[in-house]
């Protein structure tokens, strides 16, 4: 899933690699750790992460709440104070981290969280982080579609 800002030069892509374990018979909880292959720019930097940052739940949680954000059904963040930076839609492993900041038709932003190993190498704070990606509810829906099908081939294992 690649989300690319309205201006054309910040982006976040992340598509899910692979489980972190092969092993199925190892605990349900671990055996449904996704590796997660992640590309991001923002301003002139440019970096990689591959992470094991999201159970296929999640996962799966996340191309919802962004069809959600699409439609504009999410409640937009408050943009004042502590909660602007925390995340509305976070996950176990805090690397990954979205809010909706604002919906209108035309343009959907969103505020995308990235800490620890998933945060670019210039950042030198664990957890302070992010970067506003505008796009419209069309290009959002897409990048869901795109989601979701790269998800189709790890389903949830028991």
């Amino acid at each position: 899933m690649e989300l690319w800002d309205a201006e054309g030069t910040n982006y976040l892509s992340i598509e899910p690699m692979a489980y972190q374990f092969e092993d199925v018979r190892v605990d349900p909880y671990d055996a449904n750790w996704l590796l997660i292959d992640g590309r991001a720019r923002c301003g002139t930097e440019d970096w990689n992460f591959l992470e094991p940052c999201l159970l296929v739940e999640e996962a799966r949680s996340l191309g919802t709440w962004l069809a959600r954000a699409a439609n504009g059904l999410i409640e937009p963040m408050e943009l004042s104070g502590h909660n602007a930076l925390l995340p509305t839609q976070d996950f176990v492993e805090p690397n990954l981290g979205f809010s909706l900041v604002s919906f209108d038709p035309s343009a959907v932003v969103l505020r995308v969280f990235l800490w620890l190993e998933s945060q670019p190498p210039s950042v030198t704070s664990d957890m302070e982080f992010f970067m506003d990606l505008t796009l419209s509810p069309s290009d959002l829906q897409r990048a869901v579609t795109t989601w979701a099908s790269e998800l189709a081939e790890f389903p949830p294992r028991v």
